[in-house]
């Protein structure tokens, strides 16, 4: 198991990331040994990934931060960076790496003030690993002084430091900013192989799997949510007749108020699930 297998049905975007880890590996081991750099590089500083809701965009660029902090023994004898059990990719993908920052949207915008600290951290050495990455999950919500100070900090990058922007399309983002990005598009992974990641990761029967990929439309979080969970299918499956049962005003208010009580069950299950994750990664920090 590597760090590309979470990109479900990917294939262009993995190969084209492997070959920039390669790459990137190549130019600190050359930096280290006080050599040249190599030639045609595609190792960039900037990288803009984009695609539809459940494309898996933060993951990409998750995987690739692990990726380029890779310590794996086998990456130095010529493997490709990435094995997903090292310690530069175990803490990246957890988000506790000391040289991997993440700036999310923290309602409608990204504010300048909380880009301040994160683009003066992008000029430093990386004080643990091979590189300094800079993760912004929500490119398309940098308001204009976010965004100008993202745009001197790409313009004038330091020697090893990395930005990967996520957007759900290039227009979402500045013109001067995603003129600097090389440019990744993600597409909705196929039904199969979400499919096939369930049954293959989750341990989820093939019938439930391809349901639950089928329903979801391709969202890969939403599916796996669906398929591991009983409860969900069931609030689904109970939405899913709520037409059938109205045959009045009083039927439909009723139904109304079932559609309401089921998104509120949804949220809360939601919101439980993503503060035991964030308790779990602040006790590992």
């Amino acid at each position: 198991m590597s760090v590309w297998d979470d990109l479900v049905g990917q294939e262009k975007v993995s190969a084209a990331l492997e070959a920039a880890a390669r790459d990137a590996d190549a130019l600190v081991t050359a930096a280290a040994a006080d050599q040249p750099p190599p030639e045609a590089s595609r190792m960039t500083h900037a990288w803009l990934f984009t695609g539809p809701p459940g494309a898996g965009r933060n993951q990409a660029a998750r995987a690739f931060a692990a990726a380029l902090q890779c310590v794996s023994p086998d990456r130095a004898l010529g493997g490709t960076p990435g094995c997903g059990f090292c310690d530069g990719c175990h803490t990246a993908l957890l988000g506790t790496h000391a040289d991997v920052s993440s700036v999310a949207a923290v309602g409608a915008e990204i504010l300048v003030k909380d880009m301040r600290d994160t683009v003066r951290k992008s000029y430093t050495s990386p004080a643990n690993g091979r590189w300094q990455i800079i993760l912004v999950e929500d490119a398309e919500r940098l308001n204009e002084k976010s965004a100008n100070a993202v745009l001197k900090a790409v313009e004038e990058p330091a020697p090893r430091t990395v930005w990967l922007l996520c957007a759900p399309s290039i227009e979402d983002v500045l013109p001067t900013i995603r003129s600097r990005c090389r440019h990744l598009n993600l597409r909705t992974p196929p039904v199969a192989a979400v499919a096939d990641m369930l049954v293959r990761r989750d341990g989820v029967e093939p019938e439930v799997a391809a349901a639950a990929a089928r329903a979801t439309q391709g969202h890969v979080d939403r599916a796996r949510r669906l398929a591991t969970d009983p409860e969900a299918r069931r609030r689904r499956a109970s939405v899913l007749k709520l037409p059938l049962r109205i045959e009045e005003v009083g039927g439909c208010l009723k139904a109304a108020q079932e559609l309401v009580d089921a998104a509120a069950e949804d949220a809360k299950q939601l919101a439980e699930e993503m503060d035991g994750k964030e308790t779990d990664e602040l006790k590992a920090a």
